[in-house]
């Protein structure tokens, strides 16, 4: 009885041990619409989430709302936390974002929801379209591993979709970022959709891959 018991007691304080390996650190910086609500998915799935922006003060009813394992922090305060750091800002910033946090980010899964505009990001956002959001997001996140998901999504359908079987096309190319992307996707509610960065743009809003899609629609509108 002695041993059955210490068996078991062993084998919570693994299963214990496992879930908090599983636990992910996500760093969102830019806690509006989108990354206030993916955040808060991610929270609900178990894992640790960072809302930050350039008043972390304004975020308690974010932080509150998430639930326990939420907390808010600067934006420095988060790239520096951060396991996965995610990126819910205007392109328009990416300059001085990326001139903020330089060295701070290399090595790191950055998970970008970041879209550029020609009209409210300038030169920033048409430059980024022309030459390829991702080659974009390189430039300004050297070092990275880079996953661009839940770029042509609203943040209402990411909370009545969440669970419902809908695909999201996840761009990523690495090993480490295809891996982490696709987790988060499925920690959000959704079905990872893989493919290259070099197809991001396909997954800008407007593109084939944008909206509420089911992973056959994605396929048939990408030619997977």
């Amino acid at each position: 009885m002695c041993r059955i018991r210490l068996f078991i007691a062993a084998a919570l304080i693994a299963c214990t041990g496992q879930v908090m390996a599983d636990t992910l650190k996500i760093a969102v910086i830019g806690a509006g619409n989108v990354g206030g609500t993916l955040g808060t998915l991610w929270v609900k799935a178990g894992h640790e989430v960072m809302f930050s922006s350039r008043h972390p003060e304004q975020l308690q009813t974010l932080v509150e709302a998430a639930g326990p394992k939420a907390r808010a922090g600067s934006v420095s305060d988060a790239a520096a936390w951060g396991d996965v750091i995610v990126l819910s800002v205007p392109y328009g910033a990416m300059p001085v974002l990326s001139e903020q946090l330089k060295g701070q980010l290399a090595g790191k899964v950055v998970f970008s929801t970041s879209n550029p505009f020609s009209g409210r990001d300038g030169e920033v956002g048409r430059t980024a379209l022309d030459q390829g959001v991702a080659l974009a997001d390189q430039q300004y996140l050297p070092g990275v591993h880079l996953v661009r998901a839940f770029n042509a999504i609203g943040a209402a359908s990411m909370k009545s979709q969440s669970g419902t079987g809908k695909a999201i096309a996840t761009f990523a190319d690495d090993a480490q970022a295809r891996e982490t992307g696709a987790r988060l996707v499925r920690d959000a509610g959704f079905v990872p959709v893989l493919l290259p960065l070099s197809r991001a743009n396909e997954g800008l809003p407007g593109g084939p891959a944008s909206g509420v899609l089911s992973e056959a629609q994605i396929r048939q509108k990408l030619g997977l």
